[in-house]
């Protein structure tokens, strides 16, 4: 009986924290889901796909990919820094996180492309085997939500920028609960973009 009445407890708790969640929250936490379950079926394509001798997935794995890893995991410890700085109204300390996030949001895009033409030297071609183009697919789609993070990202910084300057702007800002809710999403997509990453990393890292 008492796990019977947890069970629906459980159930209403949930329901209530949905409620409670702004509409923009649930859109983005649901498109979440939607491309986790995408890049799950291009990871499951991308093994049926490999032949019983792939040859291609003997080769050296990129360098490039190596330190894009490592420029990603930086960036989520510098996008952490965005909401303690917004809760102590610290606007510049916002501006300098955001920007730092940014930038190594752009070098991480930058070491993809050196990953992509490592594959291409290695004549491992985008038109080439199935399994060599779901190489380009899989990394091709993470880059394609970074570069979605990284506007959303760039819009807030210039918003912050804007506000800095007009006084008026600064106390609505920072009394404003849908700006900690922006925060709290580029935070939170942040860190499930560089999830998905390490992920793919990992996996791609011992199929080669």
């Amino acid at each position: 009986m008492k796990r019977q009445k947890e069970r629906p407890d459980l159930r209403k708790e949930a329901f209530n924290k949905m409620e409670q969640m702004h509409p923009h929250e649930v859109l983005v936490y649901v498109g979440m889901i939607g491309s986790a379950v995408i890049f799950l079926f291009t990871i499951v394509a991308f093994t049926l796909s490999q032949p019983l001798q792939a040859e291609f997935l003997k080769m050296e794995f990129p360098k490039s990919f190596i330190i894009s890893t490592f420029v990603l995991l930086l960036s989520s410890y510098s996008v952490t820094r965005v909401m303690p700085a917004y809760l102590a109204d610290d606007l510049e300390s916002i501006k300098k996180w955001l920007g730092i996030t940014f930038l190594l949001g752009l070098v991480f895009a930058c070491f993809q492309i050196t990953g992509w033409k490592e594959l291409q030297a290695s004549n491992i071609l985008f038109t080439g085997e199935r399994s060599g183009a779901y190489l380009y697919v899989i990394s091709g789609l993470h880059v394609i939500h970074m570069a979605g993070m990284m506007i959303f990202l760039l819009y807030l910084l210039l918003e912050a920028h804007s506000t800095s300057k007009d006084v008026v702007k600064h106390l609505l800002y920072s009394t404003n609960p849908y700006q900690k809710v922006k925060f709290k999403l580029l935070s939170n997509c942040w860190h499930f973009v560089d999830a998905a990453w390490v992920v793919i990393f990992f996996y791609f890292l011992f199929s080669f």
